[in-house]
């Protein structure tokens, strides 16, 4: 396996900002720690990537082997860990911490991958290949091993620019710039004062169970949107209300995120770790009463025009082009639609999973929503990033997303399920308890 190789540019970014992609859940029953640290040692060596470094060299950031470095570890504690603090050149690039909570008579099990080398996508696969290895070890069962890579896995930009050329992009990015002249920029939600400094994100999680996941589906389908239009809109009217003034049409901007490992050719496995996502922004005049449905299918018109174009594909060859440096990301809020990979858990006997988490703290003032599925439920995961936002705004944002969630699926008596969870970073005496 070859042994290093230099980040491409969308990795570069990433690895300026030391961004980390979270996901986790809570433990209910027996945990064997020791098997689950064997099964977290298992995961790394399946994953080479995972065992290297990343390098700040003169001519930008390096990935590399790290053969003489101890691999990444799994901690105990019994505190809320900075599990989603910035990675560090030359830090592992992988984090896992168990968490107990006694007086719960329960555990939370929480991994931070570096964004640079993993995607979200890249972060569930790694939590369900976690917990499928532990069942194996504590069975006394060999786990079933994932398909050996030859090498480093190759950038998801490098596989697109073989489709994309460099006079097709640079034709791009020229429509691009000059479908933007004259729009007005987006509004932005920016704090009134400044917060306390402080890294990772407020993290907010509501939760629909089964019954009102198949309402609120029904309800778009009925309304002539898609599931992922409406959750869309939803985010917009939520940022919406929050800004001032309240009435009338403002110009808000949500970047959708994309995954692209279909996408590519070859098409990137499902069990591979890297970065292989991109955004689309889907941009409207919001007004705060606006009809959510018919803010969905603006939404789903615009993102089937982006899939005709290849946007995110384009966007991701493109970063190579635009100036090296960090890139303010022209949106109000964000959403990462995790749920096209369902997460399944294999757990022992006796042992149960609640409480699904996935996030990556963004790395400016957009608050973005991380949606994941389960069997059991359908969770939206509000990151708002503690450098730029206080708790009450986080807070605020969080509720208002909850109010238009309960009246789109027309049934204000069943409110969803919501937790707010401080994973790091500086709490201030307002923040919520950690549950």
């Amino acid at each position: 396996m070859e042994s290093s190789r230099p980040l491409v540019a969308g990795e570069a970014a990433m690895a300026r900002t030391g961004t980390p992609a979270v996901s986790g859940v809570t433990v209910h029953g027996p945990l064997d720690v020791d098997a689950l640290a064997r099964a977290a040692d298992q995961v790394c060596a399946w994953h080479p990537v995972l065992r290297c470094r990343i390098t700040a060299e003169a001519d930008g950031y390096r990935l590399a082997a790290a053969p003489h470095e101890p691999p990444p570890r799994l901690r105990e504690t019994e505190r809320c860990e900075d599990i989603d603090s910035p990675f560090a050149p030359g830090e592992p690039l992988l984090r896992a911490a168990v968490i107990r909570r006694p007086a719960d008579a329960c555990h939370r099990v929480a991994l931070a991958v570096h964004h640079a080398v993993a995607d979200g996508v890249s972060g569930l696969a790694l939590l369900s290949r976690l917990w499928q290895t532990y069942t194996a070890l504590v069975a006394g069962k060999r786990p079933p091993a994932p398909p050996v890579e030859p090498r480093l896995p190759r950038p998801a930009e490098e596989l697109l620019a073989e489709r994309h050329p460099p006079e097709d992009i640079a034709a791009w990015l020229a429509d691009q710039a000059a479908a933007a002249a004259g729009q007005p920029p987006p509004a932005r939600l920016l704090p009134a004062r400044a917060p306390a400094a402080g890294h990772g994100a407020h993290l907010h999680t509501v939760e629909l169970p089964g019954a009102q996941v198949v309402r609120l589906y029904r309800a778009a389908r009925r309304k002539g949107t898609t599931p992922a239009g409406m959750l869309s809109a939803l985010v917009l009217l939520a940022a919406r209300t929050q800004l001032r003034p309240v009435q009338g049409p403002l110009p808000l901007a949500l970047g959708s995120m994309v995954d692209l490992r279909s996408r590519t050719a070859p098409p990137i496995p499902a069990h591979r770790v890297v970065q292989a996502s991109s955004f689309v922004p889907v941009t409207a005049q919001v007004s705060a009463a606006d009809d959510p449905a018919a803010l969905g299918r603006a939404v789903d018109r615009q993102l089937a025009s982006a899939r005709a174009d290849a946007y995110a594909e384009r966007q991701v060859v493109a970063m190579s082009r635009l100036p090296d440096g960090p890139v303010a990301l022209p949106f109000t809020a964000m959403l990462s639609n995790l749920a096209a990979f369902p997460l399944r858990l294999t757990l022992p006997p006796g042992t149960s999973a609640t409480e699904l988490f996935a996030y990556a703290p963004p790395p400016g003032p957009v608050p973005t929503v991380f949606v994941t599925r389960t069997r059991q439920a359908l969770g939206l995961h509000l990151a708002t990033p503690r450098a730029w936002f206080h708790v009450e705004q986080a807070t605020g944002l969080a509720r208002s997303l909850t109010r238009h969630l309960t009246a789109a699926m027309g049934e204000e008596g069943a409110r969803p399920r919501s937790r707010s969870r401080p994973t790091g970073g500086q709490r201030g005496r307002a923040a919520p308890r950690p549950g």
